[in-house]
């Protein structure tokens, strides 16, 4: 007898404006798509978080339970970051009897998918110390509450110790994992700690954001990175590679972390084993360390037969090629046509062998042609690139000419993919900018009009977001879920709402509104003034994007208006 389909399955997170969370949703949704099971998001802030405004948040972890998920992934290395492992457990037993997965924390009982935070901390010190020859290494925090950011400060004393290096508590500083408070530690070094620039030659941070945040505050103060001061991070989001200089940081696989926990969900949902694991990160080497870019250099393990021809070179190693570089594009090229990879490397080959062609770069830029209306970003057609280039320069080295007929060609490529990607970028922001100029105008024309204009305007505006059904319910007496909560707006596939009507919060991902929207849906808790207000949840079409905490920001502030005026 086939087993009953699944409810959604839970993934709880603080917000949809971080690069970290955002690449673990990716990851989730990706295996949820593969195993046929919906996705219920909740973004409901960090867990006992000691500003008002953003503890608010967390009404939105009321609307999973047993009557509206199958299981749970709650990463916790986010929404637990403002609390102790202690209440974090506390507070995770209200999901007792449901499959649960921490991703990132450590809770006692609980299944646990982590990365080796000691490990790759311990190589940031190392490289810096033995690579590098720094010997005043300061380090930035995280959270004293947040068990990872611990983990990572105990392996820095300890491999200081490894290399031979005392700790010295003044080269610390505290942090939150925010942008501001990387740029606050460098102010605390320098300003309220007076230490000279020759004090400190390097800073390692707990994650990228305070990293990048220090390196935007040393340049403000005209401090040469890596001459004067090397940064590193941890994390390897989407920007460190950008920042300038690129950032060195360690690499965790975000997605992995949030494939494997939807896997291990489903499976004990299904009563299936699965057990805790920890996944290894990267060390990742970029300028900001003093590093040239090393990701482009040889394969590490390479097999070629002696004597082979350059052609004959790349026939042997065609497959790991074009294996390698579909492994760089992670499934997100799909825009570009079955077999792109094969006309790539083939427009490659007929310009090595050619005294006087731009096959390759016309087969480039055809592609990216292809891709300009999609969500590709640009650092992915680049790491292509690299695979590309890390894969092939084995079979021209024997052969100056072809290599650098290879290399022209490839520089020619990374010139074209970076202009490409910043008028895409350009044009994204753009046209997301505009929608929602049009939006919040089309909004606060009918804000006071009632629920069936409301709707209206939502149904005819948030397609444009991917946003294919949406429910907005508003609490009874701000920051009180217990009075109860009533449906103001929203629209679904097949209607949309003409009245007020009573909600329980609780079962609000289960309204009919939302039953025929997509297989995502994402929970945006509404607040003004630090109360929570509301929650609004939205049916996605694609991967949940930053918009979404403006969109959340809007409705609060329309949820607040209409609380005021009596609606």
């Amino acid at each position: 007898m086939p087993s009953s389909p699944l409810l959604p399955i839970a993934l709880l997170v603080d917000r949809l404006d971080d690069e970290y969370q955002v690449a673990v949703v990716r990851g989730a949704l990706s295996a949820a798509r593969d195993l046929g099971v919906s996705v219920l998001c909740v973004a409901g802030g960090r867990v006992g978080d000691p500003v008002p405004a953003r503890a608010a948040r967390n009404l939105a972890f009321e609307l999973v339970n047993a009557q509206t998920v199958s299981g749970v992934v709650a990463v916790t290395s986010v929404i637990g970051s403002a609390v102790g492992p202690a209440l974090l457990e506390t507070w995770l037993e209200r999901f007792a009897g449901l499959p649960l997965c921490c991703v990132g924390v450590t809770v006692a009982g609980k299944v646990v998918l982590e990365v080796d935070n000691a490990g790759g901390i311990r190589e940031l010190v190392l490289h810096l110390a033995q690579k590098h020859e720094r010997r005043r290494i300061a380090f930035i925090r995280g959270p004293a509450a947040s068990v990872e950011a611990n983990t990572r400060f105990e392996a820095y004393r300890i491999a200081l110790a490894e290399v031979g290096l005392d700790f010295e508590p003044a080269l610390t500083t505290e942090g939150d994992f925010l942008k501001s408070s990387g740029v606050n530690a460098v102010a605390t070094l320098l300003d309220q700690r007076r230490l000279a620039r020759g004090a400190i030659d390097a800073i390692v941070a707990a994650n990228d954001y305070m990293a990048l945040g220090a390196l935007g505050e040393l340049a403000r103060r005209h401090v040469e990175v890596p001459d004067e001061i090397a940064v590193v991070g941890f994390d390897d989001v989407e920007s460190a590679r950008f920042a300038r200089p690129a950032l060195t940081t360690t690499s965790q696989p975000t997605e992995l972390l949030g494939r494997r926990a939807v896997e291990g969900v489903v499976a004990l949902a299904q009563r299936r084993p699965f057990g805790s694991g920890s996944l290894p990160t990267k060390l990742v080497p970029r300028a900001s360390c003093g590093c040239a870019n090393t990701g482009l250099g040889l394969a590490a393990s390479v097999t070629l037969t002696p004597g082979r021809g350059v052609e004959s070179s790349f026939m042997q190693r065609r497959q790991a090629i074009l294996a390698e570089m579909a492994r760089a594009a992670a499934g997100r090229l799909g825009a570009a046509g079955s077999g792109w990879e094969s006309r790539l490397l083939d427009a490659l080959l007929v310009e090595l062998r050619s005294t006087r062609t731009s096959s390759f770069y016309r087969a480039f830029e055809h592609m990216l042609q292809k891709l300009e209306r999609t969500a590709v970003e640009g650092s992915v057609v680049q790491e292509v690139l690299t695979a590309l280039r890390r894969q092939s320069l084995p079979c021209v080295t024997d052969a100056p000419d072809a290599r650098d007929k290879l290399e022209d060609a490839l520089h020619d490529a990374r010139v074209l993919a970076s202009t490409w990607s910043e008028q895409a970028s350009g044009h994204r922001v753009r046209t997301a900018r505009e929608l929602e100029r049009t939006l919040q105008s089309a909004l606060r024309a009918v804000l006071f009009s009632g629920s069936a204009e409301l709707s209206r305007v939502l149904a005819e505006r948030l397609p444009d977001f991917g946003i294919d059904a949406c429910a907005v319910v508003a609490l009874n007496e701000p920051a009180n879920s217990s009075a109860g909560a009533r449906l103001l707006f929203g629209f679904g596939p097949r209607a949309r709402v003409q009245a007020v009507e009573p909600t329980p919060l609780s079962q609000l991902s289960k309204h009919p509104l939302l039953e025929n929207g997509g297989r995502v849906i994402v929970a945006l808790p509404l607040e003004a003034g630090g109360r929570a207000l509301g929650v609004a949840c939205v049916c996605l079409t694609r991967t949940p994007e930053h918009e979404l905490e403006e969109l959340r920001e809007f409705l609060g502030t329309a949820v607040d208006l209409q609380r005021r005026a009596g609606g």
